[in-house]
């Protein structure tokens, strides 16, 4: 790995054909370093704001940085187009430039499905996640989700948990040298010894900023042909990558256990919070995509049976979608 694959695989504010085409151009970080926003807008076909924060010396500071957290850490790195970059991450309209990752990345070629949730989910949610998460890596799937507490926690936990086959990928929202959240080291350190990955697009050494939250669960979204719901009250982060899921033709799919008792509760007062606040995530909820058709699964098996079966078979069963909101 050089460090101009580092430096470019940094620059936020290109997409990937932008990042391909100055790479192709530049073959030194040091000739990067001295250019100025006009000359990559040169390079790239495409101008770019004169308010992007840009500072050659900076990057060549963090891009030495990140390589030498590389070399004494063991991190290694995929780059798009390579054998081992997840084929499904290219059908999506802005891959990662770099996949940097801890673990075995060829657990991410296998068939692999999406687990996400809240991160105070109810006693019911998290006993289905587990379930689920178990049944999925035993039957040969990678379980993929964020790492964070809650949900994402009892996914890795479940695909653990299912012996020799259990393997499972977490996504980080930071540089792949730092765990978030730092209470998960020790779950990430499972994940890794289980034969599983923790990956992340940006380099060592970058902080876990808000945004890169959302765009951690595009990526969670894409590794799989669907993503599972287990409990997402309105406006959470985990209806944020369904929509992912919807926008790159991926299914998704929520369990039942989002609509037990416990969860409606916590559901209502939610809602009622953000309607409150006028905060429009309150039309972001389970029930709005249970309206529009998405199925809702009991366990494994259903979700086999949901994959296999037409589009809509799952969406009515018996008493109605609906009837889960009376």
């Amino acid at each position: 790995m050089e460090l101009i694959d580092i430096a470019v695989s940094s620059l936020y504010f290109l997409t990937l054909k932008e990042k391909i085409l100055l790479r192709n151009n530049i073959d030194r970080i040091e000739r990067l370093a001295v250019l100025s926003i006009e000359d990559i807008s040169f390079l790239i076909k495409r101008p770019l704001s004169r308010r992007i924060a840009w500072n050659g010396d900076e990057l060549l500071r963090q891009s030495r940085l990140a390589l030498s957290i590389i070399q004494g850490q063991g991190i290694s790195a995929c780059f798009y187009g390579q054998a081992d970059y997840p084929s499904l991450l290219k059908e999506i309209t802005d891959p990662p430039f770099c996949l940097y990752y801890r673990g075995d990345i060829a657990c991410l070629l296998r068939e692999c499905v999406s687990v996400v949730g809240t991160r105070r989910p109810c006693r019911e949610a998290a006993e289905a996640t587990m379930a689920f998460a178990r049944a999925a890596a035993s039957d040969g799937l990678t379980v993929v989700s964020g790492n964070a507490n809650g949900i994402d926690s009892f996914a890795h936990r479940g695909a653990i948990s299912s012996g020799e086959r259990g393997v499972t990928a977490a996504v980080l929202p930071c540089g792949i040298d730092t765990i978030v959240p730092a209470g998960n080291k020790g779950l990430v350190a499972q994940i890794i010894r289980s034969g599983g990955a923790v990956l992340s697009e940006y380099i060592p050494g970058c902080p876990a900023d808000k945004w890169r939250f959302v765009q951690r669960n595009r990526l969670i979204a894409a590794l799989s042909p669907a993503t599972v719901v287990m409990q997402a009250p309105s406006g959470s982060g985990a209806l944020i990558t369904a929509e992912f899921a919807l926008s790159y033709d991926r299914e998704v799919m929520f369990s039942s256990s989002a609509f037990c008792e416990e969860a409606r509760i916590i559901e209502g007062r939610t809602a009622e919070r953000l309607r409150s606040s006028g905060s429009g995530k309150a039309a972001r909820s389970c029930a709005a995509y249970i309206e529009s058709g998405a199925p809702v699964i009991s366990g494994y098996g259903e979700y086999k049976n949901a994959l296999r079966d037409a589009p809509g078979a799952h969406s009515v069963p018996e008493g109605g979608q609906l009837a889960l909101f009376e």
